[in-house]
């Protein structure tokens, strides 16, 4: 913990990092402590290597129970249950989501009743899985009624923010050759080309260009959120907020040709503007909606704080893989003015709002007293 309180939470701080992912394992009690304690909010993953099928065991609730107790309000319970690796077994059943979405409606129970915020299960990226529609078919729309929460993960895979509306993809719009070359003269550790010519990429552009495509027809990319806040509110009639628990470019990632490979300054370009999206201070692009809380830049750091996952180091910003074991986000964020996020609802301050939750330890007369600050808000007597 001291290396944690020593260098890593004065660094979230300076990148201007406010939530945290963080995994039940053993020390994570001391870490989400530190991080409350500092100002951050944490979200809890309660971890198990393969959820499904399968529900919260006494243990995890026990966890529930003293996480809450400590300040901790957002739990995360299960990962894309539609990839075949989550499932004891090795692969998803024809009836997988249905068996997903009882043991969820089982879980979410459990952790609202605890006085915890369960996340909606996050489906893998471009999965068009849908969680909510399912759990409203069996008959339980009042579950959503509650403090809930959708999980997303809202990878860019090596698209740019604005994908599937941006010109490359809409109209096959050429690459320059000064971009191409710059791309070249930055000499990371791979060819961002793989190997291929302008020509050659340009004439990809045009030859597999979407016009008119919609965030409807391809949710692999950042702005994915829009697609899950779409189908929530046909379902339910308003938005629910969506949080990220993993997303963000990684270097050397090469899913889609006819964009270049994710390099270190690419990383760097396209990471700090979704921040400045995220603060509404982006000259490029609108600001983040206001059901949209927050991101979750996949991953910061790995083995240099202990993990033995070889995995998830490609991933890290802060690796003995880059130059300098950092890749130049970090400075750039640390040079970043922080901006407090403004509100897109043009609801004034003080307006009417309606408090959803669970009360942990409901009897008959208690009364219920919302406070602020030591002056009392409201009460109510409770029935039962």
């Amino acid at each position: 913990m001291g290396q944690i309180r020593d260098f890593w939470l004065p660094e979230l701080r300076s990148l201007g990092v406010k939530w945290v992912k963080v995994y039940n394992h053993d020390g994570a009690y001391d870490f989400v402590e530190a991080l409350l304690a500092e100002g951050f909010c944490p979200i809890l993953r309660i971890f198990r290597p393969h959820p499904n099928p399968g529900r919260l065991s006494i243990k995890d609730l026990v966890d529930v129970d003293t996480y809450v107790r400590i300040g901790v309000r957002y739990f995360e319970f299960n990962n894309e249950p539609d990839r075949d690796a989550e499932w004891k077994g090795g692969w998803v059943p024809a009836n997988g989501i249905d068996i997903v979405v009882e043991d969820a409606i089982a879980d979410m129970d459990a952790i609202l009743t605890r006085g915890g915020m369960p996340g909606i299960p996050s489906v893998s990226c471009g999965s068009k899985w849908d969680l909510i529609g399912k759990i409203i078919e069996k008959g339980h729309r009042d579950l959503l009624e509650g403090p809930v929460w959708q999980a997303i993960h809202n990878y860019s895979r090596n698209r740019p923010l604005d994908y599937p509306y941006d010109l490359g993809n809409q109209e096959g719009a050429a690459y320059t050759q000064r971009f191409y070359r710059t791309l070249l003269e930055e000499q990371p550790n791979f060819d961002p080309w793989h190997g291929r010519s302008l020509s050659e990429i340009n004439q990809m552009r045009r030859d597999f260009a979407n016009p008119g495509a919609t965030i409807q027809d391809d949710t692999a990319c950042w702005l994915a959120y829009e697609f899950f806040n779409a189908r929530n509110r046909r379902h339910l009639g308003r938005s629910i907020p969506i949080l990220s628990t993993e997303n963000g470019y990684r270097v050397g990632e090469n899913t889609d040709p006819r964009y270049p490979a994710t390099t270190p300054d690419l990383h760097m370009a396209q990471t700090l503007e979704a921040c400045r999206v995220m603060m509404g201070v982006s000259q490029r692009f609108n600001p983040a909606p206001d059901y949209y809380f927050c991101t979750a830049f996949t991953l910061m750091v790995n083995q240099a704080v202990g993990s033995q996952s070889d995995w998830w180091e490609s991933y890290a910003w802060y690796s003995n893989q880059w130059p300098d074991r950092v890749l130049p986000i970090s400075k750039a964020l640390r040079a970043e003015p922080k901006r407090l996020r403004r509100w897109q609802n043009s609801t004034a301050i003080g307006a009417r709002v309606t408090l959803s939750g669970a009360v942990l330890h409901p009897g008959s007369n208690r009364t219920l007293v919302l406070d602020q600050k030591g002056q009392e808000l409201a009460r109510v007597v409770l029935d039962n």
